[in-house]
């Protein structure tokens, strides 16, 4: 049966090509101006600092920077010049990039508004959320939303959504975000899933959720079959669904979402909805923690102390669990307070131990009593400092082994 219908398959596909007009008729190459539209959308915030997707850009400038002027002449006016801002960015070249966006905008693209606003932001974030680069982000953004762009409708949603500038509302938010996402703007369609699944601004509907979901990670916005695979995993308005659970947060671990990967390592550490397998969960935990999830570093650190899936290594352990701890993570702090008791190193332990506590870990709680009396008071003044001082993203300070 499997080959018959494989058969079908095969033969429906060959009847479309003949329809179609065979080889010939197979999709055109990109224009240039749907490649830099493409970025834009793909790439929904570009990054400040050293990380602007210089790899991914390349490809874009090679095909299009060497064409020149030829390689724009039948797109919209102020293309080319959007272009030549998004290469001298990729090249770190700031004012370059904001004077050829301005050329942009004057032509009236408003892929060139959203630059210029995504621009604003960016610094904005270098001067810690600059009011003034705020300011001026809302209004490129909604210049750009008021010329038609989808995307520039999204990125106005989100300044309402976060309260950046203006004053938080969530259904001004989910209005401009609705606009967007008819529009099929993707990231769009995703935040509208999160207002249906989360009730902000619209009454909760699930079952509307998961259709805005579907859509949007049809749309190239991957993240959102991880939101479908919480559903299905907590049960959210559906009947609780493991098999489905992993489905989707195996789409979209497979597409790179780093919270999926994490996601679905766990369902085969604790084997729901798919075989228990702690070698596939070190294979996901590690790749989550590799694409810049440090807070998998917990989870893989556990299978490390425990050899599970993985050879026992209690140095690599520590070495996750701090990095999940540092991430901010509880149960990382809560490990490494283990692990350092056991290695003996109880000043680091304590620091730990008081953190755990702090967020909430409260089980460990007679831990704490316990290494306070085998350390020196002062050292156990100055441990409590040291946490109270302590901010997540931080690293941990040095210890010192207390020798006996």
């Amino acid at each position: 049966m499997a080959g018959k219908a494989a058969s079908l398959a095969l033969t429906a596909l060959g009847l479309s090509a003949l329809l179609l007009g065979g080889p010939a008729a197979a999709a055109a190459e990109p224009s240039c101006g749907q490649l830099v539209q493409e970025t834009f959308t793909e790439f929904w915030g570009l990054p400040q600092g050293e990380d602007r997707y210089t790899a991914d850009l390349e490809p874009v400038i090679a095909r299009c920077g060497r064409g020149g002027e030829a390689a724009f002449k039948d797109e919209a006016p102020g293309t080319r010049e959007t272009f030549l801002g998004l290469q001298a960015y990729a090249e770190g070249r700031d004012a370059a990039a904001a004077e050829a966006w301005q050329s942009g905008v004057a032509a009236g693209h408003s892929l060139a508004m959203v630059a210029l606003g995504d621009q604003e932001v960016r610094a904005g974030l270098e001067e810690g959320w600059a009011e003034d680069g705020l300011r001026k982000a809302h209004g490129w953004y909604r210049k750009a939303a008021d010329a038609g762009s989808p995307l520039g409708m999204s990125k106005l949603a989100w300044l309402y959504d976060e309260g950046h500038h203006v004053e938080a509302d969530q259904a001004e938010a989910t209005a401009w975000y609705m606009k967007a996402a008819e529009a099929g703007e993707p990231t769009a369609m995703r935040k509208v899933g999160d207002s249906f699944r989360d009730g902000k601004g619209v009454a909760v509907d699930i079952v509307i959720a998961i259709r805005w979901y579907v859509w949007a990670g049809e749309a190239g916005a991957e993240e959102a079959y991880h939101s479908l695979g919480v559903i299905y995993d907590e049960g959210r308005g559906v009947p609780e669904d493991d098999t489905k659970a992993v489905y989707y947060f195996r789409i979209a671990a497979l597409a790179g979402v780093p919270e999926a990967m994490l996601s679905l390592g766990t369902m085969y550490h604790e084997g729901a909805g798919v075989a228990q397998d702690h070698e596939e969960a070190a294979y996901w935990y590690g790749n989550a923690v590799e694409a810049g999830l440090d807070e998998a570093g917990g989870n893989l650190g556990l299978l490390y102390y425990e050899g599970a899936g993985v050879e026992k290594d209690d140095e690599v352990a520590l070495n996750f669990f701090v990095l999940a701890a540092t991430a901010g993570r509880p149960d990382g702090m809560a490990y490494a307070s283990v692990l350092y008791t056991e290695m003996g190193d109880y000043e680091a332990a304590y620091f730990w131990t008081v953190l755990a506590i702090t967020h909430g870990v409260i089980e460990i709680t007679f831990r704490a009593l316990e290494l306070r009396g085998l350390l020196p008071e002062a050292v156990i003044e100055e441990t409590e400092a040291r946490a109270a001082a302590w901010t997540p993203g931080t690293p941990a300070p040095e210890s010192r082994p207390i020798q006996h």
